[in-house]
């Protein structure tokens, strides 16, 4: 049987290359990159959890895990599984106990009062608005003890506000919202532990408070700094005029509230967003600008030059203003998480040890994850360490080629722009496949020309943005900043020229559907085994990459999504879509069209050209010949109980309707948040399709930033949805990073 011998051998060829590549494994394993997997486990099984975790019983497990691994050090095998246990137990407590440091009230209902409180931060918006954190000592109806640590609120133009003020407004407020889809970014969850219980916007006059409140330490250096950061972005703007000064302030001081929104468009199409973010590219130029002209000053000294070594003192003193620009950019989480990254490299240097090197990659997760574990939710975090971990991958295959070196001067220079340029060319790539799936996931793009945009823009952010903010920030304390504010504008110009030629392209970028969460494991999974693995081995990454590109394109698409606050819907029926929402709910359904693979606006005319509406509710077809019903008044929803397919509505519904048809009304879209109605094949012998029921949040779970009993509102006739003005998206804060 020739076929049955060679299937054997190709088995026993399979299993003697895995033996040896496991062996090879083994020898070169570093326990160190591993960490950091099973400290995310960790935090995943906390996030994970419906009821919210104890603190003790897992602590002592995680001890008892630690010593044990410490008690059987000659058994690598199981000293290696025990350590990676303790590190999935101290993940999971280093969350628990997160949770409980920040723990503060938050708003339980919309509400309208008036507000008194001390003005923390101000980040000017688009048009004159602002957007404003308060820290409040007094709120109308709310007693002390369940008024919210910090509440953000948008005030309207002509607001003169700073930071530190003490004021009083009537604002109309509510808590955290929940998120717009089922898997989608959760506000609430982030704004918790940014101890932000409350948001909204001003509904009157702002005036001073009776009495000034004061400020802690720790309030008064932050209020300072969000003074000089609002001062400097208003010198750059006033002299950098348009969307290039927005942009430019963007750069320096981290506010980018005023960029223009088709401005915004642009560089997410073209692929150039992360530019905007103060985060790994920034303080990679910054620092490694700094640590050059440090070196080149300390080698004028032929003392240091001999006897202390001018790259080791370079790096060292390289630290100090690196952490002034990460607080001076506002030390948001991709900024402090750069900074981090960079210190590390910093700190390698003066050590005198390898400084790019993938275990440095892995102290730098375990940091944030033990400290801020919640960023493992965020893409910010996942796109980050995902580029970070290729890049340092890819870095060290690259540093592993024979070189050979060139005689002739002229070869050497050839040899060495084909070098930069090929460099370039492969981070690029190396970035933009390590973050693609979690900005599919994520934000359900995909950029399919950012090669091209970060292979132009990158040196001119490089070599001549970057550059001439740094010589600005110098020369302007001196009054010699416009000149060079003016020039970066010129440069930031160049950027944006080559942003919207880029996204004019055909096909610049992709709008993809939602896919699972199973997906995106499997792909981080790939991720995973590429950077962990050293040998052939790696090749298994194929495995997970494989199955996380079948489920992601397979993964069905909702019939319907529900949300807003049960006033708005989006209605499937084949390959057409249709909304019955207001105008006010723009941005949840934004987000609902992406999620289905929509590139539309929710203006668009032909998202409404099956909507059938009266004065009490709205109508359209839905996926297996139903309707899908959307009703304002109780009396229209008594009237179509048992007539359609699925009811809903911010209104009570009876129960008697729910056993005719799907329900979904007050009660269950302020407990699940949102929801994904899923049309799947009825029974044999059915006729219409079977529901399936997809909730942003469990109504039965409880945990800190999502309480499973809601507060029922006062006695009053159902109102709209509170919106903040426009532009004052949730979203604005979480721009999607590659780290190029």
């Amino acid at each position: 049987m020739p076929g049955g011998i060679l299937f054997g051998q190709g088995l026993q060829r399979l299993l003697s290359w895995l033996a040896t590549g496991l062996a090879a494994e083994m020898a070169a394993f570093e326990l160190a990159l591993v960490v950091p997997v099973f400290l995310g486990l960790g935090v995943i099984a906390y996030f994970a959890a419906p009821e919210e975790p104890g603190l003790v019983v897992p602590m002592f497990l995680t001890v008892g895990a630690a010593c044990l691994a410490y008690g059987v050090r000659g058994r690598w095998w199981l000293h290696v599984g025990l350590i990676c246990l303790t590190a999935a137990g101290a993940g999971f407590c280093a969350a628990k106990l997160r949770t409980l440091s920040v723990a503060a009230p938050q708003l339980s209902r919309s509400m309208a009062g008036t507000v008194t409180g001390l003005v923390l931060s101000v980040e000017p918006r688009l048009g004159g608005s602002a957007r404003i954190v308060i820290r409040p000592v007094s709120v109308e109806k709310l007693e002390p003890a369940a008024m919210p640590g910090r509440i953000r609120l948008t005030v309207r133009k002509g607001s003169e506000i700073q930071a530190g003020d003490s004021i009083s407004l009537k604002a109309v407020m509510r808590p955290p919202p929940p998120p717009a889809l089922p898997g989608g970014y959760d506000f609430a969850r982030d704004a918790f532990f940014d101890g932000i219980g409350g948001v909204g916007f001003a509904a009157g006059k702002i005036s001073p408070a009776a009495s000034p409140v004061e400020a802690s330490w720790a309030e008064a250096l932050n209020i300072w700094i969000d003074r000089q950061r609002n001062d400097l972005t208003r010198r750059i703007v006033e002299t950098i005029q348009g969307e290039n000064g927005a942009i430019a302030a963007s750069q320096v001081t981290g506010k980018r509230g005023q960029i223009p929104g088709d401005a915004n468009d642009a560089l997410r199409a073209s692929g150039l967003y992360h530019v905007v973010s103060i985060s790994g590219l920034h303080m990679a130029l910054f620092a490694g600008g700094l640590f050059g002209l440090i070196r080149a000053v300390l080698a004028l000294s032929r003392r240091i030059v001999l006897y202390r070594g001018t790259k080791e003192l370079a790096a060292l003193l390289s630290l100090l203003p690196a952490a002034a620009y990460t607080l001076f950019s506002g030390a948001e989480v991709a900024t402090v998480r750069s900074f981090l990254m960079t210190s590390i490299v910093l700190l390698a240097v003066t050590l005198g040890r390898n400084a790019i090197t993938r275990r440095n990659v892995a102290l730098a997760a375990s940091f944030v994850l033990v400290t801020t574990p919640e960023q493992l939710l965020g893409p910010s975090f996942q796109m980050s360490f995902a580029a970070v971990a290729m890049l340092v991958t890819a870095h060290e295959q690259w540093s592993r080629r024979k070189r050979e070196k060139s005689a002739m001067a002229w070869e050497r220079a050839i040899g060495g722009a084909v070098t930069v340029v090929l460099a370039m060319m492969l981070t690029t790539i190396v970035a933009s496949l390590a973050t693609a799936p979690f900005s599919a996931f994520h934000f359900h793009r995909l950029t399919l020309q950012s090669l091209a945009s970060n292979l132009v823009a990158t040196p001119i952010v490089s070599f001549l943005i970057m550059p001439l903010a740094m010589l600005a920030l110098v020369a302007e304390p001196f009054g010699y900043g416009a000149p060079l504010w003016q020039a970066m504008g010129w440069a930031v110009g160049l950027f944006m020229q080559v942003a919207r030629s880029v996204a004019t392209w055909p096909g610049s970028d992709l709008v993809l559907p939602q896919f699972s969460a199973a997906a995106l494991g499997l792909f981080a999974l790939a991720l995973v085994l590429l950077t962990i693995l050293r040998t052939r081995l790696a090749l298994l990454a194929l495995v997970p990459l494989g199955g996380g590109v079948a489920l992601a394109a397979t993964a069905p698409l909702p019939a319907a999504l529900y949300g807003a606050n049960g006033y708005a819907a989006l209605v499937r029926q084949g390959d057409r879509l249709t909304m019955l929402a207001q105008r006010s709910d723009a941005f949840t359904v934004q987000q609902w069209l992406l999620a289905m693979g929509d590139r539309r606006k929710p203006e668009d005319p032909s998202l409404a050209s099956q909507r059938l509406c009266d004065s009490e509710g709205c109508s359209a077809p839905i996926e297996g010949g139903g309707v899908f019903m959307l009703d304002k008044t109780s009396n229209a929803a008594e009237e179509d109980c048992g007539r359609v397919s699925v009811l809903a509505g911010p209104i009570p519904i009876g129960s008697r309707c729910a056993a005719t048809g799907i329900v979904m009304d007050r009660d269950l879209i302020r407990s699940a948040g949102s929801i994904a109605l899923y049309a799947e094949p009825p029974p044999s012998g059915d006729i219409g399709p079977r529901w399936r029921l997809v909730m942003a949040r469990d109504p039965q779970a409880s945990r800190p930033w999502a309480p499973g009993r809601v507060t029922p509102p006062p006695k009053s006739p159902p109102q709209p949805a509170l919106q903040a003005p426009a532009g004052d998206s949730p979203l604005d804060s979480i721009a999607p990073e590659t780290d190029n």
